[in-house]
């Protein structure tokens, strides 16, 4: 073959053309290709690297346009992606135009889900399992029997999600499959951070007393035993563990489950990875290949750094194989402004306890970890642990707060739910991610924190604008009484401040906080969290042009300020804004509390996202997609203008809007 394999290669059919030699020199070049392809536009680069002789070998043994592969958590899926005839799409990837970091179907038949959370590959995969099982059985009952071979199934896990909750029950169901499916668990010993936890540590310590050799004559010795003419799996199990002599055998852990395991072996060794997955796809039962891999692999920094390294935006690669940030000038982020935050009151308050789930540094926890490591904790990817753990330390007396996404905070909706609402314990949730994420898309946008948290009772929703308000927030938090909210974005926090005096005001609970006041405004621009600088540009535009209008800071979205209905008896048209989907967010509470005090709900204008899916794009273009930027509402401003003109030149002499108190003024 001549140039590179890389550019011969737009399909897996075209990968069985070549020799065990040629397909590693192909992982080399795919390799290279992903690295200098995430360093122009960011993406999961580590979790990858590591992957590669793993996918290719998958890719040349099965038939993936019949078979069918599934993702856990998928941000590992860029060789596959680039083999299925996607490598243009790398140009722009997780990028508007571009393809997706994650597994898609809209993309390619070959993926069966899009995915983005952890836990989930075993057990749809035991879905399609039993769906082929009762296929299969259906046929067999009717005239025509299937007429091509029943398509085989794996499932591959990844990046520590074997320790997630969902994982094992689904190990726990994997008896009712009386059918091939395969398991490959690709353990790096990583999650985002290092993994965490007693099964971690167990596959940890299995890891570590393995050698290179080892690992060669376990393979070895799995494929000379695997099942043949009247030998059972158990069988085969049997002479494999009398073959193999390993200090702390991690079949034990699979076994008890009465899962048929193998390994540990090479995820890099592709030849002894291509023999083993044609012998044991071939097992009309379900099985475990256990397969180490290094995450990061064949780029020293993402080697030494694969935390670092696990998602990153653009950098730069220097000769000598490091790295230089492809801009100078960091911005302090929300995250950024919560940890200092937090660390920083910690240092008040020895009660204060932290909780992530497999995400220090992505919650901005680092600083707490190592100056409180007694006071932190990471249950690994386990929201729904982290929950109910933080309910025991609440009513223990203590003051936790629970560091999670808001796309992985909806894993726990239960406990928050049946241990911190029902309760009414004093758990603090400092929800990142809020809002729209940027590149990671759909699965990964905070868009429903608002509406699944505010129907529960006793539950407090509260959204600082800044970094000021962000200690303000927490410290109002930490003391309060009941369990209390805190949601932000991924962004830098903006330069611009409404004013001292503003954000510097203690948080009350329920009170919202007057920015600006317009010259005789007719008009009140409510935003609820960050937003509020898309709210006060779109007040200094509408001021140029002779609309005056109010911008007020609303804090809160349960127990919303119910003042804010006051100015509706001043005359005042209102537009709510928000990082949230329209249904069930703060605008909708807002026209709920309007419709229960019978005001005129023809004067409120809500702007929130739409009820659809949001794709993969920058967050200032995901924004506008949304429909909540300034522009926005300015143009919302101008609409409601001319309706107000149409109806007083309707309305008869005398009539007024529905009356309330007179608004506050604090």
């Amino acid at each position: 073959m001549s140039g590179t394999y890389l550019e011969k290669i737009n399909s897996p059919a075209d990968l069985k053309t070549l020799s065990v030699a040629e397909l590693e020199k192909l992982a080399d070049e795919i390799r290279q290709f992903i690295l200098n392809s995430v360093s122009k536009t960011g993406g999961h680069l580590a979790s990858n690297l590591g992957a590669v002789e793993l996918t290719l070998a998958l890719h040349y043994v099965f038939d993936f346009q019949r078979d069918k592969l599934l993702w856990d958590v998928g941000h590992q899926c860029y060789t596959h992606k680039i083999v299925t005839g996607r490598k243009a799409g790398f140009e722009r990837l997780r990028h508007a135009g571009g393809i997706s970091g994650f597994p898609n179907p809209a993309e390619c038949e070959q993926d069966q889900f899009t995915v983005g959370h952890a836990g989930t590959s075993i057990t749809t995969a035991i879905g399609m399992a039993l769906g082929e099982q009762l296929k299969a059985a259906s046929s067999s009952r009717g005239a025509q029997p299937a007429s091509r071979t029943a398509p085989r199934i794996v499932a591959l896990v990844g990046d520590a999600s074997i320790v997630n909750g969902v994982s094992f029950e689904g190990l726990n169901n994997l008896g009712l499959v009386k059918r091939q499916m395969l398991i490959v668990l690709n353990d790096n010993s990583m999650a985002i951070d290092a993994t965490v936890g007693a099964v971690a540590k167990y596959l940890s310590k299995v890891r570590l007393s393995q050698t290179y050799e080892g690992l060669r004559s376990t393979t070895k010795s799995i494929l000379e035993h695997l099942p043949g003419i009247g030998r059972s799996v158990e069988e085969t199990i049997e002479r494999i563990k009398k073959s193999i002599r390993m200090a702390v055998p991690p079949s034990q852990l699979f076994e008890s489950l009465n899962i048929p395991y193998f390994g540990p072996v090479d995820g890099h060794d592709m030849e002894s990875l291509i023999r083993l997955f044609k012998a044991l796809g071939q097992i009309d039962h379900p099985v475990l290949l256990h397969v180490y891999t290094k995450k990061g692999k064949g780029f020293n920094p993402a080697d030494k750094g694969p935390t670092r390294f696990h998602s990153t935006g653009p950098f730069t690669i220097n000769g000598d194989n490091t790295v230089e940030c492809a801009t100078s000038d960091h911005q302090p982020s929300y995250t950024d402004a919560f940890g200092e935050s937090l660390t920083a009151l910690a240092q008040q308050d020895d009660r204060i306890v932290a909780i992530t789930s497999a995400m220090c540094d992505g919650t901005g926890l680092q600083e707490f970890r190592k100056k409180f490591p007694e006071r932190f904790y990471d249950v690994g990817i386990a929201e729904s642990a982290a929950v109910d753990i933080a309910a025991g330390l609440a009513k223990a007396g203590l003051r936790p707060v629970v560091c999670i996404y808001s796309t992985f905070l909806q894993r726990s909706f239960d406990q928050i739910f049946q241990e911190v609402s029902l309760q009414n314990l004093p758990v603090v949730f400092c929800v990142d991610r809020a809002g729209m994420v940027g590149a990671d898309g759909a699965t990964h946008h905070g868009l429903m924190d608002i509406g699944y948290l505010r129907m529960l009772p006793n539950m407090v929703l509260t959204a600082p604008a800044d970094a000021v308000e962000m200690k303000e927030a927490l410290r109002f938090a930490l003391t309060h009484t009941q369990p209390v909210v805190i949601r932000y974005p991924k962004d830098s926090v903006p330069t611009r401040r409404p004013s001292p005096a503003t954000s510097e005001k203690f948080f009350e609970l329920g009170r919202s906080v007057l920015v600006r006041r317009g010259l005789r405004s007719s008009l009140a621009i409510i935003s609820y969290g960050t937003v509020l600088a898309e709210a006060l540009d779109a007040a200094d535009r509408l001021g140029l042009a002779g609309t005056h209008a109010d911008v007020i800071n609303a804090r809160f979205a349960a127990p919303i300020d119910e003042e804010l209905l006051n100015l509706l008896s001043e005359g005042k048209r209102l537009i709510t804004v928000e990082d949230h989907y329209l249904s069930c967010g703060f605008g909708s509470a807002l026209l709920e509390l309007a419709a229960t005090r019978g005001c005129e709900l023809g004067r409120i204008r809500a702007l929130g996202a739409p009820r659809c899916f949001i794709g993969h794009d920058s967050r200032a273009a995901q924004l506008i997609e949304a429909g909540i930027t300034a522009d926005d509402i300015v143009k919302t401003a101008k609409e409601l203008s001319i309706e107000r003109q149409i109806r007083s030149t309707r309305r008869p002499t005398g009539q007024i809007a529905a009356s309330v108190d007179p608004v506050r003024r604090s």
